[in-house]
């Protein structure tokens, strides 16, 4: 008889299998994959394989490595990172993200915003992430700055753009400023110090007779 399968084609009924039939099946497929080996340049070991049999040797498990994945925020929770970090006016932000106020209040009550509004403002929270994880303090002047295309951060937002590369960009000018401005303090601390020290190699007034 002939008998659909679940999934799809077709099998013969055939008498269910035995625990030790199976077992028999088991090791004959085993047999037959390893001499399969033997003819593609393997070998095999007779030893081993009565060890096999007799249950002395045991399939290695296989260890599949944990991937964590961080949990998404919501619209909510991602306006709230990018007022926690940038702190917007809510005028601007709404700007940047092509809404009006009264759209961005609603979010914050729990709203769903739609599809091109929500990549605007997933895009500006992590760009809030990169900014604090940099450890870039951030001011009035800093959400000023021009990054690209002679637009600022949210510019760039509102416009369509990268804020991704914006952002990377951003950081990039600030480390290089405050590298530059460490070296320039350094170097005037070394100039006063010979300053002192060649100073330090003349009589003061009152001791020259």
């Amino acid at each position: 008889m002939i008998t659909t399968a679940r999934y799809g084609g077709w099998f013969n009924d055939q008498p269910a299998s035995t625990g030790s039939s199976f077992s028999t099946n088991k090791v004959a497929c085993l047999f037959a994959a390893t001499m399969l080996a033997v003819g593609t340049g393997g070998t095999i070991d007779y030893h081993w394989w009565q060890q096999y049999k007799s249950g002395g040797i045991m399939p290695t498990t296989l260890k599949v490595p944990t991937i964590e994945v961080a949990p998404v925020r919501s619209p909510a929770e991602d306006l709230e990172r990018v007022r926690e970090i940038f702190s917007p006016a809510i005028s601007d932000l709404a700007r940047a993200l092509g809404v009006s106020r009264q759209a961005v209040y609603n979010w914050v009550n729990g709203e769903q915003p739609k599809p091109a509004h929500l990549a605007k403002l997933r895009a500006l929270a992590q760009a809030a992430d990169a900014v604090a994880e940099a450890g870039i303090p951030v001011t009035g002047a800093l959400l000023k700055r021009k990054v690209l295309d002679g637009n600022n951060l949210f510019e760039v937002g509102q416009s369509g753009g990268s804020v991704r590369d914006a952002v990377q960009l951003l950081i990039q000018f600030v480390r290089h400023e405050n590298e530059q401005r460490e070296r320039m303090t350094a170097r005037f601390a070394d100039r006063k110090s010979s300053s002192r020290s060649v100073e330090s190699d003349f009589p003061a007034a009152n001791d020259v007779s």
